[in-house]
C-alpha cells in the first residue's frame, strides 16, 4: 500500500490509470480495486480526484495569479469540466466561489 501511496504523491498531476497503479501494486487490476476499497473504503478513482482537489484548494488559496485552468492542469485535471464537476462535488461549491472566499 506504501508504494500506491508514494506514486500516486509522486505522479497524481499526471495520468494515472487502473491498469498502471496496479502494476505498481504488483496485483491485477480486479484485485487491486477491491484491496484498495476494502483498506480505505473509496475506490482509487475516489481517493485520487480528492488528492487533486485539495491540491487544487492549495493552489486556488495561494496562487491568485493563475487562472482556474491552469490551476486544474496543475493538480491533474485533464478537462475543465470534469474539474468543476468534481471540485463542487468534493467541496460543494464551484473552485471560482472557493478561490473568491480565500480573496
Amino acid at each position: 500500500m506504501n508504494a500506491v501511496y508514494n506514486y500516486t504523491l509522486s505522479n497524481f498531476q499526471k495520468p494515472i490509470t487502473l491498469d498502471r497503479i496496479s502494476e505498481e501494486a504488483a496485483m491485477t487490476k480486479n484485485a487491486f480495486c477491491k484491496y484498495f476499497k476494502k483498506r480505505t473504503n473509496k475506490t482509487y478513482t475516489t481517493f485520487l480526484n480528492e488528492l487533486r482537489i485539495e491540491k487544487a484548494c492549495s493552489l486556488l488559496q495561494t496562487n491568485t495569479e493563475h487562472t482556474i485552468a491552469e490551476i486544474a492542469e496543475k493538480s491533474g485535471f485533464q478537462n475543465i469540466s470534469n474539474f468543476n464537476r468534481k471540485f463542487k462535488l468534493i467541496k460543494l461549491v464551484s473552485p471560482r466561489v472557493y478561490k473568491r472566499n480565500f480573496l
